[in-house]
């Protein structure tokens, strides 16, 4: 009773004490809610971190030390299968870079990749059909880049060619074909320029061609699939006739400068037999 009379008397003096009251009330200044840098503390701060990564390191030393002391044999072993890895893929990488891609440094990067990917469909994912479109492809995209046609390189794609033809398509006729104009184009090449004495080199590597292919031909002719008897022995006879008339001419004559070296006497026995 005493109370309500009073704040009823007083009404004015209570209000007065809460607004004092409230007015009187501690806020937090600027300097607490952002206090100043402690250069000294960050410093600390670094120095710590870089005692947690010592120790963190002296750890895992310390741990792999005990790893090994405890699993000699396992970790001796995981470490010998790291390390065999790691030469594996060295070894890879000079594979690849050496037989790879150095077996195709003699021919134009457009080139290489066309017969890349016929060797692949050749011999790992084998697919006919794709093989034999990038050997044509990369044979002629070598034309249009002005690749002689007679080179080392060249025939030798042809060569692939006509042996995949016959040994993975089983397709003898095929590889005839692909051969015939090779012989073609040779006879056609020392017919018109075999006379000329700046070709004399060029001339004994395309007649050493000449015999092979046509030893080649008589061994495709005499196939189960295709027993052409006559043209077996026709190809033959041009293969012997061509050797023995070099052969024949350079007794005469004598090697002139820049000829080379003719067919070896083993590889002319073998064509002979």
């Amino acid at each position: 009773m005493l109370t309500r009379s009073c704040s009823r008397a007083c009404p004015r003096l209570s209000q007065e004490a809460f607004r004092t009251q409230s007015i009187r009330t501690p806020f937090r200044s600027f300097s607490q809610w952002h206090p100043r840098p402690n250069l000294h503390s960050s410093r600390t701060s670094k120095s710590a971190i870089l005692h947690h990564q010592q120790l963190r390191h002296k750890t895992f030393r310390t741990a792999a030390r005990d790893l090994y002391k405890e699993y000699p044999l396992s970790v001796s072993l995981a470490s010998v299968c790291i390390l065999t890895a790691c030469l594996g893929f060295i070894y890879a990488s000079y594979v690849y870079q050496s037989y790879i891609l150095g077996e195709f440094t003699a021919y134009p990067e457009p080139v290489a990749r066309h017969l890349r990917r016929a060797l692949f469909y050749s011999n790992h994912d084998v697919q006919p059909e794709n093989a034999v479109k990038y050997y044509m492809k990369a044979l002629d995209l070598a034309t249009e880049m002005g690749m002689d046609p007679l080179s080392d390189e060249i025939l030798g794609v042809k060569f692939q060619l006509a042996s995949f033809l016959e040994k993975q398509v089983h397709q003898p006729k095929l590889a005839i074909e692909v051969l015939e104009r090779v012989k073609q184009h040779c006879e056609a090449w020392v017919e018109e320029f075999g006379g000329l004495e700046r070709q004399r080199e060029k001339r004994t590597r395309v007649l050493g061609q000449m015999v092979r292919v046509g030893v080649k031909l008589g061994d495709l002719y005499v196939a189960p699939e295709v027993m052409e008897m006559e043209h077996a022995e026709e190809s033959l006879v041009s293969a012997v006739t061509t050797l023995l008339k070099e052969q024949e001419r350079r007794a005469r004559e004598g090697v002139k400068e820049s000829e080379g070296d003719w067919i070896g006497a083993e590889e002319i026995g073998g064509a002979l037999e």
